[in-house]
């Protein structure tokens, strides 16, 4: 018994062929080293860069000193540390002594008037 064209095409089992893809480039650094030439400088934008529906993508990312005005006086601070702690002039104080903590010396107390 011959087996048609048509089933001896189905029957056939196929072979494929196998390609091993190396996890490095076969192309070595040491080949485009005199062509490449690494350059480390901060740079600082003059404006931000956005994207294409307008939002910030990148700022600019040279630090700027900054200085905070802290909404109690040195005195009014001492006290309200001492307050009940159901008054928001106490929360105010706690939260203002958090800031200095995290903040460092960047900060001013607000002059008595």
């Amino acid at each position: 018994m011959s087996l048609s064209s048509k089933e001896r095409l189905v029957s056939e089992p196929k072979s494929a062929s196998i390609i091993e893809i190396p996890d490095e480039p076969e192309i070595s650094p040491e080949r485009f080293s005199e062509h490449v030439e690494r350059v480390e400088q901060n740079v600082s934008l003059s404006k931000p860069v956005y994207d294409d529906n307008g939002q910030v993508i990148v700022n600019n990312s040279t630090p700027t000193s900054v200085t905070i005005k802290l909404p109690l006086t040195e005195e009014e601070m001492q006290q309200a540390l001492h307050l009940k702690i159901i008054y928001s002039l106490r929360w105010l104080a706690e939260s203002t002594k958090r800031l200095l903590k995290i903040m460092g010396g960047k900060f001013t107390y607000q002059v008595k008037n």
